[in-house]
């Protein structure tokens, strides 16, 4: 579970019902108070009061063992951040993953850390990686984390990877975090000018031709961020051209 920056002052309510939504999304079979109460270190009562609060707008649910788990409403949560993506997402990943013959994926960045938006395997019969809808990116020197860091402002500390993304305008990382992880990424332009949010990614388990594939990740990552950016878009049919 990823703890973000304190920063200023906070509800240390909210913050332990923020606490228990992201425990129960690493643990879908659900846990009881007791294990509840373990994990979070603080006490029956308030955490009590908390699990209420998140049952009542359907965050939380418990079942029939007495196991919390999440609850449907985080389902329209998940919905309504989806919307901000352009219609016809999936289906344009699918083009890209069985054009290149490797998955695709779109990642949104926070800071440091990488979460999968959604995903897109070939349809063929071979073994292709696949990282599920909120799936958490391990710490390292990612493709897509490059690819993110040369999307920002050039830095006096960039590493040379970084530099090399920023002058290519894409990354490419051959086993470098995984062995048996092969990508190049490139960011979804759009118009933050402190460096992109999203990051479109082509991953494999194993090695292929990455500056091939770059062209048409790029093309496509163009392709979102301009649906994206366009305003009361509602699909990518214009874009395609």
């Amino acid at each position: 579970m990823t703890v973000a920056d304190p920063g200023p002052p906070f509800s240390t309510t909210v913050a332990r019902a923020g606490a228990v939504l992201e425990l129960l999304a690493e643990v879908p079979e659900g846990l009881g108070i007791t294990e509840l109460t373990r994990r979070l270190d603080t006490q029956r009562a308030p955490l009590y009061r908390i699990l209420e609060a998140l049952i009542r707008y359907r965050l939380v649910r418990r079942d029939e063992q007495k196991r919390y788990r999440l609850g449907v409403g985080t389902v329209r949560l998940a919905r309504a951040y989806a919307v901000q993506f352009p219609a016809g997402l999936e289906q344009l990943l699918a083009e890209l993953a069985n054009e290149v013959g490797v998955t695709a994926t779109l990642v949104a960045a926070e800071g440091d850390v990488l979460t999968t938006v959604t995903s897109a395997t070939p349809s063929t019969n071979a073994e292709h990686v696949f990282t599920p809808p909120g799936f958490e990116h391990p710490a390292g020197p990612l493709a897509t984390r490059i690819a993110l860091q040369a999307s920002r402002p050039p830095q006096e500390d960039d590493s040379e990877a970084v530099r090399e993304a920023r002058r290519c305008g894409y990354a490419v990382a051959r086993g470098t975090v995984a062995p048996v992880r092969y990508a190049v990424a490139a960011a979804v332009p759009g118009p933050d000018p402190a460096g992109a949010t999203h990051v479109l990614a082509l991953v494999s388990l194993h090695d292929f031709d990455a500056e091939g594939a770059a062209e048409p990740l790029m093309r496509t990552a163009h392709m979102i961020g301009l649906s994206a950016a366009a305003p009361g878009s509602g699909g990518l049919g214009a874009l395609r051209l």
